[in-house]
């Protein structure tokens, strides 16, 4: 009888073995699975985004384009000064070079996409599709061209309408006004009538005085 018990001992303790190990197995189909960042067609990886991030590093200036749900890509960049990056993600200063000329223009202020303050990415996002780090100012002067941009000039009227790329050294960035020529008073100089900058429309419009020379006008499109 005394083997037996044994017997019927071991034989219980192999079947607690074997049902341990099929709970482990049955229990482990329950466990969470690791999720995979989700990131949108045409986007950068999350380790890339870390990657281009880390390598600028905190007080550089850089442009962010995004993609949307539905796929579309932003029209305008996201232009920010990096203030804080870990390994999760990066904070930046949202920089608006056009807010105070839009609001100046406008009766209220203005939230654009890029209304200004403080914005938070994570590298997994999966929404970031660029980044660029701006361009400064002696890098724009050395790559402009200033005899193509009188020549342009010279082929354009009073009354054209045209698209003025400038950098805006109180800003150190670049803006885009689109307006009319409203006098040409030499091969580089020129006023226009601003109604959109940065694609936002004026509720007022806005004159600016330029000379090819002595701002920083990168180029001129008629529009």
């Amino acid at each position: 009888m005394r083997n037996i018990l044994l017997d019927e001992s071991g034989y219980l303790e192999r079947v607690a073995k074997e049902s341990g190990r099929s709970r482990r197995f049955f229990l482990g189909w329950f466990k969470k699975k690791k999720e995979v960042p989700k990131v949108r067609p045409g986007a950068l990886l999350p380790e890339e985004v870390k990657k281009q991030i880390q390598e600028i590093g905190v007080g550089k200036q850089v442009q962010i384009i995004r993609i949307g749900f539905d796929g579309s890509i932003d029209d305008m960049p996201i232009i920010i000064e990096l203030i804080d990056i870990d390994d999760e993600g990066f904070t930046g200063r949202v920089v608006n070079p056009e807010r105070q000329m839009i609001e100046s223009a406008t009766k209220s202020v203005v939230y654009a996409k890029h209304g200004g303050g403080i914005i938070s990415f994570r590298y997994d996002d999966g929404d970031i599709k660029e980044i660029l780090l701006s361009q400064d100012e002696l890098i724009l002067e050395e790559e402009r061209n200033v005899d193509s941009l009188k020549e342009i000039l010279t082929a354009l009227d009073v009354g054209d309408q045209v698209l003025v790329a400038y950098y805006d050294p109180m800003e150190k960035a670049t803006l885009n006004a689109e307006g009319t020529i409203l006098e040409k008073q030499s091969e580089k100089s020129f006023k226009i009538s601003i109604e959109k900058i940065n694609h936002i429309e004026l509720e007022k419009k806005v004159t600016k005085q330029f000379d090819v020379e002595k701002d920083l006008v990168i180029d001129i499109e008629l529009i």
